[in-house]
């Protein structure tokens, strides 16, 4: 999602060192990618130059809003700091269980007047009052040449939660070049453009992003209010336990635990969620007959937990792995990265939104 549609100044989307920055503010921490893009084999490609995380105490940030603006500021601030980051044009991810992305065709205009047009277009799909959100429009290829209209993705997400985002972000003495819906940077990380249709599955610690496309193109994108913590609170109660202790023995333990009270927590856990993801699956199939879904990939810090790989892939029925979020990097064997070793498979967005702005 492009930044336009917010009343601010135009910020170049690269450095004046050609870099890319992405910025990911997630419920567990303040995560950041610097990429450089370059050609290998006459082809466009990116390289890693720096990445790196800072953690973010409990509910500072909740289901993709900020709660606690000044301890994301000093958190932003420490990443830039730690990692000796001197380049500060950003592009910033938002998440939202509001954010709407839908098809829709509207007449070939150009950039000014489709703004315009947007809200006029927008009234009746989106739920919320179109002054309460931000807009965007991703077209899909030409005009049609016989009626002069284009298809394309609608996308909007509430104002407020954006505004605020940014707001952190400048008063750590960053500037937001352009605001970016986390899904699609998940889906540039992670997804597979030579397959006919794959599923992308981000399972963060409060959401869980589910994009299915058609060779890069977007053809359902949902959030789910669920998520790791929604696991380590049902082993907490479980247990009777705290839940720093709950999410330890979690990440542990695992779905497939020799420990048969924390296997049974976790896996009635993980039901619901499993649930919804097949359920948005199965809504896909529907709407697009004929459709074969060929793959589902996982990224995130909840796809780390043992075993969530073969729950999925046992109920939704269709080949499910784990992925590396720097499978499109040129330098993945040896990028620089950050000294927690965890860094990795939550950084699917934070590259992705640096993938967007380097292409």
């Amino acid at each position: 999602m492009k930044h336009r549609h917010l009343p601010r100044n135009r910020v170049g989307v690269l450095n004046p060192d050609g870099h890319a920055i992405g910025l990911d503010i997630g419920a567990t921490g303040v995560r950041a990618a610097i990429l450089s893009p370059g050609t290998l084999g006459g082809r466009p490609t990116v390289a890693v130059e720096g990445a790196g995380q800072v953690p973010l105490p409990r509910d500072a940030v909740k289901e993709g809003v900020i709660h606690d603006a000044d301890v994301v500021t000093e958190a932003i601030k420490q990443l830039w700091a730690e990692n000796r980051f001197h380049c500060r044009n950003v592009v910033l991810g938002v998440a939202n269980q509001q954010s709407l992305v839908r098809d829709l065709r509207m007449p070939n205009l150009d950039p000014a007047r489709r703004a315009k047009a947007l809200p006029y277009q927008a009234k009746d799909v989106v739920a919320l009052p179109i002054d309460q959100v931000v807009l965007d429009y991703c077209q899909l290829g030409e005009p049609d040449p016989e009626t002069d209209m284009v298809d394309g993705l609608l996308i909007a997400t509430p104002r407020e939660p954006v505004l605020a985002a940014v707001a952190a972000v400048e008063r750590a003495g960053l500037r937001v070049a352009r605001v970016d819906l986390a899904s699609f940077a998940t889906l540039r990380a992670i997804g597979a453009q030579h397959l006919a249709v794959e599923a992308v599955i981000d399972l963060g610690a409060h959401l869980t992003t589910i994009v299915v496309h058609d060779r890069g193109v977007p053809q359902l994108v949902r959030t789910l209010a669920r998520g790791g913590d929604e696991l380590t609170q049902q082993l907490a109660d479980r247990m009777g336990i705290e839940q720093i202790e709950a999410e330890a023995l979690k990440c542990e333990s695992g779905l497939d635990s020799d420990h048969a009270e924390i296997s049974r927590a976790l896996i009635q856990g993980v039901r619901p969620l499993v649930a919804e993801i097949r359920t948005s699956l199965a809504y896909f199939r529907s709407a697009h007959e004929g459709a074969v879904i060929e793959r589902v990939s996982l990224t995130g810090g909840g796809a780390r937990l043992g075993g969530i790989v073969k729950a999925i892939e046992d109920q939704v029925d269709l080949p499910t792995r784990l992925v590396d979020p720097l499978q499109h990097v040129s330098n993945r064997d040896d990028a620089p990265s950050a000294p927690d070793a965890t860094f990795a498979p939550p950084s699917a967005v934070s590259l992705g939104l640096a993938m967007g702005a380097a292409a």
